[in-house]
């Protein structure tokens, strides 16, 4: 039987299992990453782990929501900052993400095909929802931010986090778009997505 915890043991494991997920998932994937595997990695038993999470798609929708999360934190601190030209700070913004889908062994294992395709057969309805609504959360804080300086064009968070993650997931069919000519298109769809965003 599992010993109990103190709340700031939790709260350490909780972070300790988010950190070892995202290395393990990253490197190995969904299906070679074992419960022991992250208990161990996490210095927790397997029976602790699940104190944490019911299972290893729990703990990767955790270290998605994490991620998002931070994402999300730096780009508004760098969007709602007063600067004269919002289209060139958003899409450089969105390039420097998007360029993270090649450096990042988590975010280029979650984007490819298999590995989504699986997750997305497992994580639950409400969990989908949880994170679609996160992004609507998101983008409606950046419609507060572009109406108050005058640079909005849509005023639909809806739509706006539609745009911002239709591009992220061009990564899904790279092969399909064609390789040799993926960061013109990128380049090309960011631009004009922009353009239907922020005025000048």
């Amino acid at each position: 039987m599992p010993r109990g915890f103190t709340d700031q043991e939790k709260k350490n494991i909780q972070a300790r299992l988010i950190k070892t997920g995202k290395e393990a998932f990253g490197h190995y994937g969904i299906k070679k990453t074992s419960v022991e595997d992250l208990a161990r990695q996490s210095g927790i038993s397997k029976g602790a782990f699940y104190q944490f999470f019911p299972s290893k798609e729990a703990l990767y929708f955790a270290v998605i929501r994490d991620y998002e999360t931070q994402q999300h934190h730096q780009m508004f601190q760098i969007l709602s900052q007063e600067k004269q030209n919002d289209r060139e700070i958003l899409k450089n913004l969105m390039k420097s993400i998007l360029e993270q889908v090649e450096t990042d062994p988590f975010v280029r294992r979650l984007l490819g095909k298999e590995e989504f395709e699986y997750l997305w057969q497992r994580f639950t309805p409400q969990q989908l929802k949880e994170a679609m609504d996160a992004d609507v959360d998101f983008a409606s804080q950046l419609v507060e931010t572009w109406r108050a300086k005058g640079k909005l064009k849509v005023d639909d968070p809806e739509l706006i986090a539609g745009v911002l993650r239709s591009i992220f997931f061009l990564f899904l069919h790279k092969k399909d778009i064609g390789e040799s000519k993926f960061s013109e298109v990128v380049d090309f769809l960011l631009d004009a997505s922009i353009e239907r965003l922020i005025k000048e």
